[in-house]
């Protein structure tokens, strides 16, 4: 009978009791840098050779943070917390950047100014991190790196005899800070890590918000000289042009659907689970907890008579 009692309460639900996870994923993606124009101005500001390149540049970011939404019971009740999935947390950018490049010549009577040449270049990179980069935690903040891009490689004639030979490399930096202000239950709200709230569970949305601080910086170097056949090689000079640094602050909102846990008991609260938050407890015992004792006890009436 003894064995018979012990199988009887691990059945019991009062036993069964403990935690139980869903899965999230929390993606955005927003303009980090709406279309600007950048324009170098000419170098050098006088002389026989000039140059100059304008940029038009234009980001989009995007931000993937997966996590796990955990609900488990206590002794003062059900409570709900979420933890992101290890470092698989993902922040990208998607650049593009449409680049012109100007010459003015006048030398030995001959006089030009146009636009020699246009290069449009794209960028894609992305880094991992390992949080939900809560802005009470303090953020997360990463330095995304760009390969430099040979934009301007030209060697080509404007006029009978005259040849101009242009280089140009473009080194593209971006920064980004990431901000989650909330994350968003009907069961509560979490600003920081390590946090719970009291639940009953079920069904409920869950969201995010915080917001996006993007800095591209923007290079543009190279050499530019024009020779006149027999006559001479004009400029020969190298040229480095620190475009100014774009700057865009952007909200983020997420949106993940649903989540679904397994319904908890009346001891997690008919008043929306908040004696639970504030550390109450029940000790009175469910209708599903009262009929498992009741069947408990029948049974081992039943056993008793039996051997007797």
């Amino acid at each position: 009978m003894t064995a018979t009692i012990a199988l009887l309460l691990a059945l019991s639900p009062a036993q069964a009791a403990g935690s139980d996870t869903d899965s999230f994923d929390l993606t955005t993606e927003v303009a980090a840098w709406p279309a600007t124009d950048l324009d170098s101005g000419w170098w050098p500001e006088s002389g026989p050779v000039r140059i100059r390149t304008v940029l038009n540049a234009e980001g989009r970011a995007y931000v993937d943070m997966p996590g796990q939404s955990i609900v488990e019971e206590t002794a003062q009740g059900a409570v709900h917390r979420v933890v992101p999935s290890g470092s698989d947390s993902e922040a990208g950018i998607a650049l593009s950047i449409a680049a012109a490049l100007h010459l003015s010549v006048d030398v030995a009577g001959y006089s030009w100014e146009d636009v020699l040449h246009e290069q449009e270049v794209d960028f894609d990179v992305s880094e991992s991190f390992a949080d939900f980069a809560f802005a009470d935690d303090g953020g997360t903040e990463m330095t995304l790196p760009m390969d430099s891009v040979e934009i301007f490689e030209i060697d080509q004639g404007i006029f009978p005899m005259v040849d101009v030979v242009v280089t140009g490399t473009l080194s593209p930096t971006a920064a980004v800070a990431i901000n989650t202000d909330t994350i968003d239950t009907n069961w509560g709200t979490f600003t920081s890590a390590e946090q719970r709230v009291a639940t009953t569970g079920g069904t409920t949305p869950l969201g995010a918000t915080g917001t996006l601080d993007s800095v591209l910086s923007l290079i543009v170097q190279g050499h530019a000289e024009v020779c006149i056949m027999w006559v001479d090689c004009y400029g020969n000079f190298n040229y480095d042009f620190e475009m100014d640094p774009i700057e865009h602050t952007q909200a983020l909102t997420y949106d993940a659907g649903n989540l679904n846990h397994s319904k908890r008991g009346a001891a997690a609260g008919d008043e929306a689970g908040g004696s639970a938050q504030a550390g109450g407890c029940s000790t009175a015992p469910t209708a599903a907890e009262s009929g498992a004792w009741m069947a408990v006890l029948a049974l081992i009436g039943l056993v008793s008579r039996r051997r007797s």
